[in-house]
């Protein structure tokens, strides 16, 4: 099931003064920059040897990010988790009641990015990631 931490998102203002902040904070360069104009966000990577943190600023006024820096300021975006099985963890945690976003429902392959959802873990959107 779960295996650990995969990445930790962050949605901050200012893409290069947060640069510029975690630099200072990890002693080291970020390892990757880039837009995502369909999600309408722009990231930098700092990479670990079994995890990274990810800054996420908006592109435009529209999108996730922009929505989340209107209605709750900068601070953790998403906690993305390992699993080891992801069809089986989604088939756990339904069994289990837990409330998911982007689960394809029983019997589906899942196609996309499933989520625990922020009712369930007090306001932190959790990604299941099988690497």
């Amino acid at each position: 099931m779960f295996k650990g931490v995969d990445h930790i998102v962050v949605a901050v203002k200012d893409l290069d003064a947060a640069v510029d902040r975690y630099k200072t904070i990890y002693g080291m360069d970020v390892s990757e920059r880039r837009d995502n104009e369909a999600a309408g966000m722009k990231m930098a990577f700092f990479r670990f040897p079994d995890s990274y943190m990810e800054l996420v600023s908006n592109l435009g006024d529209k999108g996730p990010i922009a929505k989340r820096l209107n209605d709750l300021g900068e601070g953790v975006h998403l906690i993305a988790m390992k699993v080891d099985d992801l069809e089986k963890t989604i088939a756990e945690l339904r069994e289990k009641g837990i409330r998911l976003v982007g689960d394809p429902g029983p019997g589906n392959p899942v196609k996309g990015q499933v989520f625990v959802h922020p009712s369930m873990t007090g306001g932190v959107l959790t990604q299941l990631v099988q690497r």
